[in-house]
C-alpha cells in the first residue's frame, strides 16, 4: 500500500494551521511529544506555501531531542511527498546528516522528486555507495535506478561482489534496468526461495527495480505480501498487459496461499489455536500456512474456526486479510457479512483486505455489492485495487 496516502489519510483529523503551529512547537511544552512527527506527516498532504515553509524549517539540521530527531526525519519525508524543486538545497543538507535514517529519506525523496539529478547529487549518491553503510549503499543503488540514471565510474558495479544479498541485489538490479545487462538476474530469482523473509521482500523489491516481465511467474509465487509482490509486478509490467499477464496477476491478487512457493516445513496444523499463531506472525510465509492449513479441514469445522478467528483476533490487519481471502477461496457464503464489512472498511491499514473482499464478492455472487465496488474503483488511487475491481466488475 502506498504509504504516503494511507497515513496522510489517517491523520487527515489534523488541520493544516493546527500541524504548522504544533511543528514549531518545543517538545518540552507537549503533553504528547509524537503529535510533532504526526504534524510533519500531516503536512505532506498540504499545498500551502507556510505549510512549505514550516516542513523545510523542521527538516533542516540535526537533533539531540528523540522526538524532534524523528519530527526532522519525517518532515524530510514528506517534503518527498510535496515535490517543490525550491526545497533540493534542504534535501541536499539532509543527505550529508549524521544520522544514518535521516539520510535514507532524504535518498526516498530525491526518488520521490523522479528527475534526473545534477552532478553534485549524484557525486554525493556515489560516496554513499563507496563509503557508507549497507543501508546507504542499497538507498543509494535504487536511486540510480529508479531515476534510471547512468554510473559511469563503475561503482555500483562493482557492489555486485559485496557479499550482502541486499547491497547484491540492488545491483543487479541497476545493471537489469539501466544497462540492458540481465544475466544476473537469476540470481534474483533465486533469493525469492530463500528461508528468511528479509532475503524474500528485498529480491521482489529488486526485481521490481529490474522491470523485467520474465520474472513475473516467480514475484507472483513467493511467499512475501501480496501488496509487496504486485507492486513490483505492475512496475515490471507495461500498462497493456498480455494475456498470460493478466492471468497471472489475477492469481497473485486473489493470493491462494496454496499457490505459493513455501521455503520452510512445518508441522500440521489442527488447533484453531495454532492456526491463530502463524496467522498473527510477521513472517508472511508463516500467515500463508496459517491459511494453507484450513483447506484441509472438514467444512463444518473450518466455517467455525475462521468465525473464532475473526471474532478474536479479527483487529490483526493480517488475520482481518487471510480471513477474507479464506472466506473468498473457500466460498464461505455463511461469513459473507465479513466479506461486506471488509469491502467498506475505512481504516487505511486494512486496505489489502478490500482486495480479497472484492474477489470474495465475485467468488461469493455478491451481487448487491456491485456499487459498492464500482465507488472504489472510482475514488481508489492504488493500482492492485482498482485492476481487481475492474476485473471483478467484468465478471460480477
Amino acid at each position: 500500500m502506498p504509504s504516503s496516502q494511507r497515513f496522510d489519510n489517517l491523520f487527515s483529523w489534523m488541520g493544516e494551521q493546527q500541524a504548522i503551529e504544533l511543528l514549531s512547537q518545543n517538545v518540552s511544552t507537549l503533553d504528547n511529544p509524537g503529535i510533532k512527527y504526526i504534524a510533519a506527516t500531516r503536512l505532506g498532504a498540504c499545498s500551502s506555501r507556510d505549510s512549505l515553509d514550516a516542513l523545510v524549517v523542521a527538516a533542516t539540521g540535526d537533533r539531540d531531542n528523540i522526538f524532534d530527531s524523528i519530527t526532522h526525519r519525517k518532515s524530510i519525508e514528506a517534503l518527498g511527498h510535496r515535490r517543490d524543486l525550491s526545497t533540493l538545497p534542504t534535501i541536499y543538507d539532509a543527505m550529508h546528516s549524521s544520522d544514518e535514517q535521516t539520510i535514507v529519506n532524504s535518498v526516498d525523496t530525491l526518488i520521490n522528486f523522479g528527475i534526473p539529478l545534477d552532478a553534485q547529487f549524484k557525486s554525493s549518491l556515489l560516496k554513499l555507495i563507496q563509503d557508507g553503510s549497507d543501508v546507504l549503499k542499497r538507498v543509494a543503488i535504487q536511486c540510480f535506478t529508479r531515476l534510471e540514471m547512468n554510473d559511469c565510474d563503475g561503482i555500483i558495479h562493482e557492489q555486485q561482489n559485496n557479499p550482502n544479498l541486499l547491497v547484491n541485489g540492488a545491483s543487479i538490479a541497476y545493471s537489469t534496468r539501466v544497462e540492458g545487462d540481465k544475466s544476473k538476474l537469476h540470481l534474483l530469482a533465486n533469493q525469492l526461495k530463500d528461508s528468511n523473509v528479509i532475503y524474500r521482500r528485498s529480491s521482489v523489491i529488486d526485481i521490481g527495480d529490474a522491470g523485467d516481465p520474465s520474472l513475473l511467474s516467480n514475484v507472483s509465487e513467493a511467499a512475501v505480501s501480496m501488496p509487496l509482490r504486485a507492486k513490483s509486478a505492475f512496475k515490471m509490467t507495461a500498462k497493456v498487459k498480455s494475456k498470460s499477464q493478466r492471468v497471472l496477476l489475477n492469481q497473485m491478487l486473489q493470493d491462494d496461499s496454496r499457490n505459493l512457493h513455501f521455503t520452510q516445513n512445518f508441522d500440521a496444523l489442527s488447533l484453531v489455536e495454532e492456526v491463530c499463531e502463524f496467522l498473527k506472525h510477521r513472517d508472511e510465509e508463516r500467515q500463508y500456512f496459517g491459511a494453507k492449513s484450513l483447506f484441509g479441514w472438514r467444512p463444518s469445522s473450518v466455517i467455525d474456526a475462521v468465525n473464532s478467528i475473526w471474532e478474536n483476533h479479527g483487529s490483526d490487519y493480517g488475520v482481518h486479510y487471510q480471513v477474507n481471502c479464506l472466506i473468498s477461496q473457500l466460498g464461505l457464503k455463511e461469513l459473507s457479512f465479513i466479506t461486506k464489512e471488509s469491502l467498506l472498511e475505512p481504516a487505511p491499514q486494512y486496505a489489502k483486505s478490500k482486495i480479497a473482499a472484492t474477489w470474495g464478492c465475485l467468488n461469493l455472487g455478491l451481487l448487491e455489492c456491485r456499487s459498492d465496488i464500482e465507488n472504489l474503483l472510482m475514488t481508489s488511487t492504488w493500482e492492485p485495487l482498482r485492476w481487481t475491481c475492474a476485473e471483478v466488475l467484468r465478471k460480477l
